[in-house]
């Protein structure tokens, strides 16, 4: 198989794969977009997490592992006050099938929500 057929291939993988995103409706609290749509390694990811706006948000965390990889960041929020949006960029990753986690809690370390997405980044060899 040609190696631009195989690229060509694998990136239309990545891009059904790396993106899925939905609004937040009247029962979500929590939802997220990754991006870029595609990417090949080593890449720069961009994870936004959207919270609705509640008194009990205290604290958000985004995740991103894999089986020989693990980034999280933790971002205190101000319950109803905290912006909706929290952005992380993850620069820098390797090749491989990734989860992409978000988690918000509420008082007490309680999780109130969470998310995940599947993201594939592509190895040039």
């Amino acid at each position: 198989m040609h190696p631009n057929l195989v690229k060509l291939t694998l990136l239309t993988i990545a891009t059904l794969t790396l993106l899925a995103t939905s609004p937040l409706g009247a029962d979500e609290r929590l939802t997220m977009r990754v991006s870029p749509r595609a990417a090949f390694a080593p890449a720069t990811l961009v994870v936004e997490a959207i919270a609705e706006r509640d008194p009990s948000n205290r604290a958000l965390q985004i995740q991103m592992l894999s089986e020989n990889y693990y980034r999280s960041s933790m971002t205190q929020l101000d319950g109803d006050q905290a912006p909706r949006t929290t952005t992380v960029r993850y620069e820098g990753v390797p090749g491989g099938t990734y989860e992409v986690r978000v988690i918000l809690f509420g008082s007490g370390g309680r999780q109130l929500a969470s998310t995940t997405r599947v993201v594939q980044i592509i190895t040039n060899h």
